[in-house]
């Protein structure tokens, strides 16, 4: 008798810790990793079932909202919902400069990006139809941020000092001394991001200033301009050399004497640098 009460208490209490547990989380059908503006990794069971679009904000971004018409610093990676492959010709990653408008960023997309923060990835599933069928598209959505985000570190004395003008742009204050004969190379805001390699594509914001007057040599930021895509290999020795091994995210600023820049004059550049791609993967 002893034992049947043991036995009988006994199921009691496995039944109530059955009937307490909580029932197990269901994983997601997408995952997505990897860092922000950089190629990120997908995996999910293939083939998706045709469903309605749908979008998820899986990182929400501390930066500027986007406003219609404004530039727009995008990378988008595409996949096959059927195979899961990456899909080159629909977008493989590399950062894209566009103006926020239906006709540059897809009627579909630009309802959600209209407000959006830049740092924020979206992840967006739509079904499409393709010579092969219905299937859906899956879309990994990057909004980068258009100005350098980072620690902000203490300059050196004796060289130019940059800093951010009141339009948001940058200004750099010139010594009142001769440029140096070398290459010189600071970091003013330190980004975490990848570093740069000198066969990439970078795309950068800069302003550059002649050292004798301080005149506005070339600059994105003025008169609106977007921020430029360039190849390091077929640019200034200086500024290529410059940029190598700096992380995206940075504000670098550059001194580039004659024999590494123009010929004729020094040039001092301010540079932030938003993405860096590989030429292979465009």
């Amino acid at each position: 008798l002893m034992v049947r009460r043991l036995l009988t208490a006994l199921l009691a209490v496995l039944l109530l810790a059955a009937c307490t547990q909580e029932p197990p989380v269901e994983e997601e059908p997408i995952s997505v990793s990897g860092g922000l503006g950089r190629a990120p990794t997908v995996s999910f069971e293939t083939p998706l079932p045709l469903a309605e679009a749908e979008q998820h904000e899986l990182i929400t971004g501390e930066g500027r909202a986007l406003e219609a018409g404004d530039p727009v610093l995008l990378a988008i990676s595409a996949f096959d919902g059927q195979t899961g492959e990456l899909l080159p010709d629909r977008g493989a990653g590399e950062a894209r400069t566009l103006l926020l408008t239906p006709e540059e960023v897809g009627e579909d997309i630009y309802p959600i990006l209209v407000g959006a923060t830049e740092g924020t990835r979206l992840l967006l599933t739509e079904p499409v139809s393709t010579e092969d069928g219905d299937r859906m598209l899956v879309l990994v959505l990057d909004v980068l941020h258009t100005v350098a985000q980072g620690e902000e570190l203490e300059q050196p004395e004796g060289l130019p000092t940059v800093s951010e003008s009141d339009d948001g742009g940058v200004e750099i204050a010139l010594p009142d001394s001769d440029p140096p004969t070398s290459l010189e190379v600071w970091t003013v805001i330190r980004g975490d991001g990848p570093q740069v390699s000198p066969d990439q594509r970078v795309v950068m914001q800069y302003t550059a200033v002649t050292w004798s007057g301080g005149e506005i040599y070339d600059s994105t930021w003025a008169d609106g301009q977007v921020p430029r895509s360039v190849l390091l290999e077929e640019t200034f020795a200086g500024l290529r050399d410059g940029l190598t091994d700096q992380t995206v995210g940075s504000r670098t600023a550059i001194v580039v004497p004659p024999a590494l820049g123009t010929g004729s004059q020094t040039l001092v550049f301010a540079v932030d640098i938003l993405a860096a791609t590989d030429v292979e993967t465009e």
